[in-house]
């Protein structure tokens, strides 16, 4: 699914950052990394950026040579897991506060699956980082 023109463009007003993460959410290490890169530039048809995540943090050697002449590989340190159907919301949030630092790059996720547990977080995360001073950016 594509994002709807203005709400891309609406995220980048607004000053966040959008990055490309494949076509359909492939695991670098159990993907060839041809497919992997023709999925990645399939998915370049919808995202103009030069950021590129890789889906589950997981990518070949050979994967990031191939793409770092064209992107630069962000990486996370926090994962919420929000992903996690047998956790609470409140524990999302203990999840990200015990390891959220500055500079942090936190997961959450935008699924159906994820909802009741990122839509509970989320604020309260962003709540704790607002206390604590820190700026918050999103990569889409």
């Amino acid at each position: 699914m594509v994002a709807h023109p203005d709400i891309y463009q609406q995220i980048l007003r607004d000053g966040h950052a959008v990055g490309n993460h494949t076509h359909n959410h492939l695991n670098g290490w159990k993907t060839a990394t041809d497919k992997y890169i023709s999925n990645i530039r399939e998915a370049a048809q919808y995202i103009r950026s030069n950021l590129f995540r890789p889906p589950y943090g997981r990518i070949s050697p050979f994967q990031i040579r191939e793409l770092k002449k064209d992107y630069r590989i962000i990486m996370w340190d926090v994962l919420s897991g929000d992903f996690d159907t047998e956790i609470t919301g409140e524990a999302c949030v203990q999840n990200v506060v015990f390891k959220l630092q500055p500079g942090s790059i936190v997961v959450f996720h935008d699924s159906e699956k994820a909802w009741d547990r990122m839509s509970y977080a989320l604020p309260r995360i962003l709540e704790h980082c607002k206390r604590q001073g820190w700026e918050v950016r999103a990569i889409v």
